[in-house]
């Protein structure tokens, strides 16, 4: 059954006007504002939206990614995801077939964009933050410590939020909200308490929309930067951070087509973040290197499959190397391209989705070390699991249904068994459904 039709928006810029008529078709309603979130956030480290970017190259609490438990991030475009990033560390167990069971939802009824989770109340359990386009708001809930959340608390953002990470900006030990919220033309700050309140929102300025962020500390000052992508043909953006939770104003880097992903790794090992975004009408990534003190002076594009709306960085063949991911929506697949030892990529590689692929994350969730894939796909309403091979591979997909309309996924333990859990934000249900998974072992 589909939900039932909401009001046409007036979108800005044919691409994203064609992107929502395609989701739209899909789910068996008209293009709307609830819509526009399933074009853009980013993945790994940190965040379901966006990620957080360490000088080695891993990411910070993403979306089951590498990092600590207490950070996160997540949106459309951050790190590799265009609906963000989701924090927590890859739960630790015996190796073995992991899988997600029928799940709990949770009625917000104000289109979730992105989440992130992590203990934002030093009680020992992983919180949940939801970025919310409907409403222009981010929402807190307290985790209880079985895979359940409680005593949500509403924060206005005075625009559409689609974006976000969790991360300690101000070096108080302390984790802060940043978020882009599109149209918005502005970074949007709120500085943790540290018991899962936050403070006033701070905004910092930039000349060119927001769609999805990535963090990390570009120039080596200790202090975490931003870059954010712009949706549209615009500027990706790069904010360096002053350390007390404000941010300078931006370098701007112009694209020649929509972008709705940006992504923070060090790509080529030299021990400087990179730089990469997906270019969705020229079907290409555009990779710029670092040289550690906030510029980009040498870049490479590499082709990716039909529109792309996704990028991100994983080994994912465990050879030291990063590879390049991007989720590529008008050819229904994840590409994904071998990194080689001179920074470049091998030949690509597509892994069917059920359609519309819009975000893609990795972690281990079987126990063997090897990372899995992890696709939303937002015309099929579903989130596909497939398990990695170790060798940069993955196997044939199992299919977990999920709202209408899910924009992003990210994985944490979430009630102490060591096994990873599954949380998906889904935009025309206007609820979050929580799986909890569990692993048997090996014969």
């Amino acid at each position: 059954m589909s939900p039932p039709p909401a009001p046409c928006l007036s979108c800005k810029g044919k691409l994203v006007a064609r992107v929502l008529l395609l989701i739209a078709a899909a789910l068996g309603c008209e293009p709307t504002d609830n819509l526009i979130g399933v074009i853009a956030n980013n993945a790994k480290g940190g965040a379901v939206g966006g990620d957080t970017a360490t000088d080695d190259g891993d990411a910070g609490g993403g979306a089951g990614g590498n990092g600590s438990d207490r950070a996160g991030a997540s949106g459309f475009g951050g790190g590799g995801s265009p609906f963000g990033g989701a924090a927590g560390t890859d739960a630790a167990g015996a190796s073995g077939t992991a899988t997600f069971d029928a799940g709990i939802d949770y009625q917000i009824g104000q289109s979730p964009r992105a989440l992130a989770l992590a203990d934002l109340d030093a009680d020992g359990q992983l919180d949940l933050v939801v970025a919310n386009w409907e409403s222009s708001s981010v929402s807190f809930f307290r985790g209880v410590g079985d895979g359940t959340f409680t005593d949500r608390v509403d924060y206005p953002t005075s625009y559409k939020a689609n974006s976000l990470a969790l991360v300690d900006l101000n070096a108080d030990d302390r984790l802060d909200i940043v978020l882009v919220a599109y149209e918005s033309r502005s970074v949007k700050v709120l500085l943790g308490a540290g018991d899962g309140s936050f403070g006033a929102i701070a905004e910092f300025p930039s000349t060119s929309d927001m769609f999805s962020l990535s963090v990390g500390d570009v120039n080596h000052d200790g202090k975490l930067d931003l870059a954010t992508s712009p949706g549209n043909t615009g500027s990706v953006s790069v904010f360096l951070g002053t350390g007390d939770g404000a941010f300078a104003e931006p370098n701007e880097f112009a694209t020649t087509s929509a972008c709705f992903s940006v992504a923070l790794r060090d790509v080529n090992g030299d021990g400087h973040l990179d730089l990469a975004w997906v270019n969705a009408e020229s079907q290409s990534a555009t990779l710029l290197f670092g040289a550690g003190d906030g510029t980009f002076p040498q870049s490479k594009d590499f082709a990716t499959g039909a529109h792309p709306i996704f990028v991100t960085f994983e080994d994912l063949n465990r050879d030291g190397q990063l590879d390049l991911v991007t989720a590529d929506t008008d050819a229904s697949e994840i590409g994904v391209r071998l990194g080689t030892a001179d920074s470049d990529f091998g030949t690509r590689v597509g892994y069917a989705s059920e359609g519309f692929p819009t975000y893609v994350s990795f972690s281990d969730l079987n126990g063997d070390q090897a990372p899995d894939m992890l696709v939303v796909s937002a015309h099929s309403n579903l989130v596909s699991v497939r398990m990695g091979n170790g060798d940069g591979t993955f196997a044939d997909k199992v299919d977990y249904p999920t709202g209408y309309g899910p924009t992003m996924a990210a994985v944490a333990d979430l009630n102490s068994d060591t096994v990873s859990d599954l949380v998906v934000t889904n935009s025309i249900s206007g609820s979050i459904t929580v799986r909890l998974g569990s692993r048997s072992k090996w014969r």
